[in-house]
């Protein structure tokens, strides 16, 4: 008679074939969690799924990209795409949270479409609050700023991707060497004892373990995406900005910054 394949052997052999995407991987893992009662696994399972945007979980360093802080805009006649922004360039309230390292708060879907949608190509995340940091960048300035994102490289989110499959084939290795010979399915406490060799290293660069949740907010990083794509001829526009408007928006991106 031949034997039935388990649940481990499915997601051992997804998750070794490169070619698989991760977000169906991730999907089997929380049905994993489920049948061996692991609350852990299933959460950490379903943020990297979902993302660490809007939530108080913090986002792993193994999220931690470099990419370059861009803007583009308009000087005199002449626009601009793509211009390297250095720290004397922001507001000095922005300086802390804004800069060349970018922690990726997407999840694993969207992050894989983004690669897909245009391989090759750069994409584009704008920070929060990037709309207004854009008009303080223009003030008693010749040069009008229009956009401010980060330009990320393809190939460094394909990194945060490996490093989330290298976490999933560590699980599986674990589960194997804790599991007797013949035995189809983890139970709940040899799903607990892989889990406590698996670390995530937080924001604060403190270690934890996936076994506990953790209450820390974190949300650097956090982004809308674009893709790069052709260059066109911006329209001059007019900058109004009165004193009290600039306060709000500094209180209100003070306040972002301080949750990071």
């Amino acid at each position: 008679m031949r034997l039935r394949r388990s649940r481990l052997d499915r997601l051992e052999d997804d998750v070794l074939n490169e070619s698989r995407p991760l977000a169906p991987i991730l999907r089997q893992v929380i049905a994993l969690g489920g049948h061996a009662h692991s609350e852990a696994l299933r959460t950490w399972a379903l943020r990297e799924l979902q993302g660490y945007e809007g939530t108080d979980v913090p986002i792993p360093d193994y999220r931690r990209i470099s990419a370059p802080l861009v803007m583009d805009g308009i000087t005199g006649r002449f626009q601009f795409r793509e211009q390297p922004v250095s720290m004397f360039d922001l507001p000095d309230f922005a300086r802390e949270s804004l800069g060349d390292v970018l922690r990726l708060g997407q999840g694993v879907g969207q992050i894989e479409s983004l690669i897909a949608r245009q391989p090759g190509q750069t994409v584009q995340l704008a920070p929060h609050m990037a709309a207004e940091v854009a008009v303080f960048m223009s003030q008693n300035s010749s040069r009008q700023v229009l956009r401010l994102y980060w330009a990320v490289h393809p190939s460094a989110m394909e990194g945060v991707l490996d490093q989330v499959r290298t976490r999933l084939v560590q699980l599986v290795g674990e589960l194997r060497a804790a599991m007797p010979h013949g035995q189809q399915d983890p139970t709940s406490d040899q799903v607990a004892q892989a889990l406590q060799n698996i670390n995530i290293v937080t924001g604060d660069n403190s270690s934890v373990t996936v076994t506990a949740p953790v209450a820390v907010a974190d949300r650097r990083g956090s982004a809308r995406a674009e893709t790069g794509g052709t260059a066109q001829r911006f329209p001059r526009m007019s900058v109004v900005w009165t004193v009290s408007a600039a306060l709000a928006a500094a209180a209100a991106l003070t306040a972002w910054v301080m949750w990071l």
